[in-house]
Parts: C-alpha cells; sequence; structure tokens
C-alpha cells in the first residue's frame, strides 16, 4: 500500500508566532500523534516552517538517508524526526524519534509511527504544490513580514521602546486579510516588574497600497505610543504540569 502525503502550509496561524505546516499522511497529522493531547507541556505542535520543510536540507528526498526535524513545539526544545530516503520509485519515512533536549525521549513504536513508503512522483508533486500554497500571498501579509523586517533593522526585536517591553509575535491572519496583529509584552513604568502581567493584542488596518510605508506607519506608533488602551488584554496563562495526560500518547 502506498501512504498519501499531504503537506498544509499555516501561515501566520493564530497558536504560532511564525509559518508552520501541517504535516498529514492518510488524513493523520503525524507530529500531533507523536505527542501527548496537549502538545508539549501544554504547547501546541505541528511541522516546522515551510521554508525549512521545502527546502533542500527538509523533506526533499535523495537516494542518501538524512534525519530530519519535522515538527513540534520548539526546535530549541524539542522535535520530532525522521530517516528521510528514496528507494527507486518510492520515498521512504521510518525511524522516528521523539527528541527533548538533545535527548532521546521517545522512538519507534512508543510513538505509533512506523515506516511509510510515498510513490516518488506523487511526493515531489506534493511537495511542489505546498510551496506554491506557502507563496500566496495577501495585502496584511506583506504588511507584517516589512514590520517584522523594519523592526529588526531598527533593533526592536527585544525592546519594544518607551511603552513596549518585547513583542510576542507579529501576525496576518487569512481570515481578516485586511488586519496585522501584534502580541507584546508591556513595560511596567514603575521599574518594579521586567513587565506588566499578561499579554496585550493590537490590531492595524491595512490596505492594497504600499506595505513598507504601511510598515513604517505601524513601526512608528509602536515605538511613541501608548497602545494598551486599544489592546485587548490576555492575562498569562499556567503552564499546566506534567501528569498523566502529559505523559500519554495520543491515540
Amino acid at each position: 500500500m502506498v501512504d498519501v502525503l499531504r503537506l498544509e502550509p499555516l501561515l501566520f496561524p493564530a497558536e504560532f508566532t511564525s509559518h508552520r505546516m501541517r504535516i498529514l499522511v492518510n488524513g493523520l497529522d503525524v507530529v500531533a500523534k507523536a505527542y501527548p493531547a496537549n502538545g508539549f507541556h501544554g504547547q501546541p505542535v505541528a511541522g516546522f516552517a515551510p521554508s525549512w520543510l521545502l527546502g533542500p536540507d527538509g523533506l526533499a528526498a535523495a537516494p542518501e538517508a538524512r534525519e530530519i526535524a519535522v515538527g513540534g513545539s520548539d526546535t530549541s526544545e524539542d522535535q520530532l524526526t525522521v530517516r528521510v530516503s528514496r528507494a527507486g520509485s518510492e520515498v521512504i519515512w521510518d525511524c522516528w524519534r521523539l527528541r527533548v533536549i538533545d535527548r532521546v525521549h521517545k522512538e519507534g513504536p512508543e510513538l505509533g509511527l512506523g515506516s511509510l513508503r510515498f510513490d516518488s512522483h506523487a511526493y515531489a508533486e506534493e511537495m511542489a504544490q505546498a510551496t506554491e500554497r506557502t507563496t500566496r500571498t495577501w495585502p496584511a501579509r506583506l504588511v507584517a513580514e516589512n514590520l517584522q523586517a523594519t523592526l529588526w533593522r531598527e533593533g526592536w526585536d527585544q525592546d519594544g521602546g518607551a511603552w513596549i517591553r518585547r513583542y510576542v509575535a507579529i501576525r496576518a491572519p487569512e481570515d481578516r486579510p485586511d488586519v496585522v496583529e501584534i502580541s507584546y509584552y508591556a513595560r511596567d513604568l514603575s521599574g518594579q516588574r521586567y513587565a506588566l502581567p499578561g499579554s496585550y493584542v493590537v490590531t492595524f488596518p491595512v490596505d492594497g497600497t504600499d506595505p513598507d510605508v504601511q510598515a513604517q506607519a505601524i513601526a512608528d506608533r509602536l515605538g511613541q505610543e501608548d497602545l494598551k488602551p486599544a489592546s485587548v488584554h490576555q492575562p498569562r496563562r499556567r503552564r499546566k504540569p506534567a501528569g498523566r495526560d502529559a505523559a500519554e500518547s495520543v491515540s
């Protein structure tokens, strides 16, 4: 039986700070399958960035087998890996491992994932189609990506200025194509705490005009204005303790 691969790019999804990928095999999300029902200690999991998975060092198949990090919650904390190789007309995925801080936490049958075999032509076609789906754009995505570049260029990647302690995420949800959404931690001006409790989310409308000009205008407001009155406050989420649910895999 030949397995069927489907790669679904998640561009600016609400639960992640950047683009991710859902990896489906025969309709099953293999990354979610390898993790407990609540993800990694309460953090959501999915395939890693399309730029990695669709790049030359990602899922591209070659005769020489390579171990590839395909997904998880964070590459520096945890990652699901699989060995990818091509044999004749088939692409083979096997030797699954769940690594946590450079240590193999689970592998093989413990993860509920076995050897998978894909038709090499169908595999290459799905990789090409996923690349095409990843490159789609809309006004807010262009502004959001320009804004990220602007903030990095102006040194606001860690320190947001007078009112913002640190940015959490800059998103452009596909279901709201004319809005850029920014999450941030607010500075405690009393100096008694690193930041005010919880995070804040503020949205900016965008249009089809020059995305770089719009991004700079948003960056100027972020650096100069106290935007808390225009933001939605999100209380700090308590991290769920590791317990039975965190130790069990999705069945």
